[in-house]
């Protein structure tokens, strides 16, 4: 049986949840590249070009059209140029995929480093997770996506989104311990956390929410969607056993 949080501990979880709640509505993601002439280069970093230039064909052509042929025109190389960086086009979409966690990442850890509450900070790291989605769609799709199939196959992929995403979850973590959740539900916490994220961004970026003949924006969804989410997290575990007891419910989960 989880332990009862003190008065103290939910004030402060409550002063943290509003923290969240007066979160300012505006992007925190970073501009996708913008597209344009090819990017110079010199030797030694052909590689970074092609990988800056296939983001920008993501958006435009999407994966299945880009091609290692493709990104040698737009850069300005011959056609064999390529093959001496990545292998084959496979290779060269990992490499796309974990830039686009490597930038995630990044603005994860601008967040982690940045003196707010645990709350905030979660509340933040699933923003961005969505907004990321939103202005990277062709990216965040390769990223998420089936297209890379044996993603083992590209250690600096796997390391990438590895970073990534333990940067959220820590964050979450954080904000969970802080309302009373015991060690043992982390894991739990942690997984419903992205559930959440990733559903909003996948929902939003495949058209299919806001739904059709209801009047809600997608800045305010999102708001409250990830508000709604922490607000269960800072009422804590003993107020999930509550729910997790009722008849209707298939199987007990621990909290």
């Amino acid at each position: 049986m989880a332990v009862r949080q003190t008065d103290a501990l939910r004030a402060r979880n409550s002063h943290a949840y509003n923290c969240c709640l007066r979160q300012p509505l505006t992007n925190t993601v970073s501009p996708k590249p913008s597209s344009g002439t090819a990017v110079p280069y010199h030797h030694g970093n052909l590689r970074h070009a092609l990988i800056a230039e296939g983001r920008t064909a993501l958006e435009e052509i999407g994966a299945h059209e880009l091609s290692l042929r493709y990104l040698a025109r737009a850069v300005g190389v011959s056609e064999a140029a390529p093959s001496r960086h990545f292998a084959g086009k496979e290779g060269l979409l990992a490499a796309i995929a974990a830039d686009g966690f490597l930038e995630l990442a990044a603005l994860r850890s601008t967040i982690e480093a940045c003196d707010e509450s645990a709350m905030a900070k979660a509340y933040r790291m699933m923003r961005t997770y969505v907004e990321f989605a939103q202005q990277h769609k062709g990216l965040f799709d390769l990223m998420v996506g089936p297209r890379l199939i044996v993603r083992d196959n590209y250690p600096e992929l796997v390391e990438a989104g590895t970073k990534s995403f333990n940067l959220f979850a820590s964050s979450v973590q954080d904000a969970a311990v802080e309302s009373g959740w015991q060690k043992r539900s982390l894991p739990l916490v942690t997984h419903a956390a992205w559930s959440m994220e990733h559903g909003l961004a996948t929902l939003i970026l495949s058209g299919r929410a806001p739904q059709i003949g209801y009047s809600v924006r997608i800045d305010q969804m999102i708001h409250f969607s990830i508000c709604m989410f922490l607000s269960a997290v800072a009422a804590g575990p003993s107020h999930l056993e509550a729910w997790i007891r009722l008849p209707a419910t298939p199987a007990k989960t621990e909290v």
